[in-house]
């Protein structure tokens, strides 16, 4: 029993999508993270903290895209490693802010360069137009879900 067919799938922008993050992520994993014992999520905290700076667990869970409890889980094993670094937020001694070591540091500038090429390959697929109209159309479509997840509103 087919409940759904190829023809609808096919119109559905998040599984393409989907599809497409996750070949990338699988890419950079293979060639990339796991050989330096790396997983996808503290890279995207490595990440969130090199772009951002010091933050506090919630925006730390906001910029790397992943789940608060998770994040927290991540946090604590990169701390164990050495990889990032904490401390007590002056203003508000409840909340701790996080930061990255200068080990985790140096494996960010090892590693970048590989994360650009990849994403450099994809994008070479297109002409500079093309490469451009399709980052302004998926940022388009971010802010919507941006809007749609913090305000419930429906363009």
């Amino acid at each position: 029993m087919n409940l759904i067919t190829p023809e609808e799938i096919d119109q559905i922008l998040n599984v393409r999508i989907l599809k497409l993050a996750s070949k990338l992520s699988l890419i950079f994993q293979r060639e990339t993270l796991r050989p330096r014992g790396i997983d996808v999520q503290q890279w995207r905290i490595l990440v969130s903290l090199s772009l951002n700076g010091e933050m506090h667990q919630r925006s730390l869970a906001h910029h790397s895209t992943q789940d608060p409890a998770h994040t927290s889980r991540v946090v604590k094993a990169m701390i164990a490693k050495g990889w990032i670094e904490s401390r007590s937020d002056e203003h508000d001694q409840r909340k701790i802010l996080y930061s990255l070591t200068q080990t985790a540091a140096e494996i960010v500038k090892e590693v970048w360069p590989h994360a650009k090429q990849i994403g450099a390959d994809v994008g070479g697929l297109f002409s500079e137009d093309e490469f451009q109209h399709l980052k302004k159309m998926l940022d388009r479509a971010t802010a919507f879900c941006e809007d749609r997840l913090e305000n419930g509103n429906v363009a």
